[in-house]
């Protein structure tokens, strides 16, 4: 149950901040995936507007940080921002930035992470990374499960400070309604087309309701980026599991169909009759698209055991694939496993 019944799809992300300014201000937060004009831009906003400060901004590309830099600080001057570069497509390259953060001695403390970055990375052959994993997979998920486990010893740190409430520091992972499309393919969690068993099967139904997409034969993008966004929800499951004692609390969410500048530019590529079947669902500006983040990250009443999984700045339902404890506890122990293999590699 969620503190502000009254929250919709409506709602803006700064409204959200407002509400909750209490449990916001002069928080330390980390929001991978911030550039303009996408909804990390307005999560950083939002955190700003409520009063939060060191916000720490990720992102691959120093140039296009250097600008989202450049507007935040123009319109929150008492705020401080510091940018970290994190390629998520690399397990070396995630492990370093999180690294560089657990060795800066002016940042004690982590009390909120928001897992932003990503995407439908829209390849229609498989894509591999440089540690050879689908870059769905790597990037969604594998590079924020190393950058996030490695971060651990600071959120620990900002559960543990005085006054902090149990359950105040939190991790967010900004999944998708896509996690309805695929569960995680154990058998084949790296694409290479082996014969999966039918729990391991997508679901094209799904992906014909939500995205009007029909199946394709051999690789699929978009079951690759289902696969990773249910792979999103497991790890905040697990997460829980892991940190509860500690007093740390994890969220998923569906943040809706937020017209930021991916969907854009990939809507304005499609055939004119399925960019109609999709313009309804692209709705949300990217303002309202960080309200559900803010929600999970700073609503004091929220509680896993009501739920994990938020839509619309309510708790909601993921398929039971993506919640399954037992499941969580697979992938974390899968995704350990590629970790611990490409890094000897």
């Amino acid at each position: 149950m969620t503190s502000t019944s009254s929250f919709d799809k409506d709602t803006s992300g700064q409204e959200v901040a407002r509400t909750y300014a209490a449990q916001g201000a002069n928080k330390t937060v980390l929001i991978t995936g911030v550039s303009i004009g996408g909804i990390g831009e307005a999560i950083a906003r939002a955190f700003a507007h409520g009063g939060a400060s060191p916000i720490i901004i990720t992102g691959r590309n120093e140039e296009r940080m250097n600008a989202v830099l450049k507007a935040l600080s123009a319109d929150y001057p008492d705020t401080k921002f510091r940018t970290l570069k994190l390629d998520l497509a690399s397990i070396k390259a995630s492990q370093a930035a999180a690294k560089e953060i657990l060795e800066d001695p002016s940042i004690k403390k982590v009390d909120i992470i928001i897992g932003n970055a990503g995407g439908n990375f829209m390849t229609d052959e498989r894509d591999l990374t440089v540690d050879g994993i689908e870059m769905n997979f790597a990037a969604n998920h594998i590079g924020h499960f190393v950058f996030i486990k490695t971060l651990l010893p600071k959120l620990i740190e900002a559960a543990k400070s005085p006054g902090m409430p149990p359950g105040a520091t939190r991790v967010v992972m900004v999944a998708s309604l896509a996690s309805w499309f695929s569960p995680i393919r154990f058998s084949d969690w790296n694409f290479d087309l082996k014969e999966l068993p039918d729990d391991e099967k997508p679901d094209h139904e799904a992906l014909k309701r939500i995205l009007a997409e029909k199946p394709r034969d051999g690789f699929d993008t978009n079951i690759a980026y289902g696969q990773s966004k249910t792979a999103n929800v497991l790890f905040a499951t697990h997460l829980n599991t892991l940190l509860s004692g500690d007093g740390i609390r994890a969220f998923a969410l569906h943040p809706g169909g937020v017209l930021s500048n991916g969907p854009a530019s990939f809507l304005a590529e499609m055939p004119p009759e399925q960019r109609e079947s999709l313009a309804s669902v692209f709705f949300k500006n990217i303002d309202q698209g960080s309200s559900t983040v803010m929600v999970a990250a700073l609503d004091p009443k929220l509680s896993p055991e009501d739920g994990i999984f938020l839509e619309d700045c309510q708790i909601s339902t993921a398929p039971e694939w993506a919640t399954s404890k037992e499941k969580a506890e697979k992938l974390w122990k899968l995704s350990e496993e590629i970790v611990n293999d490409k890094l000897k590699g």
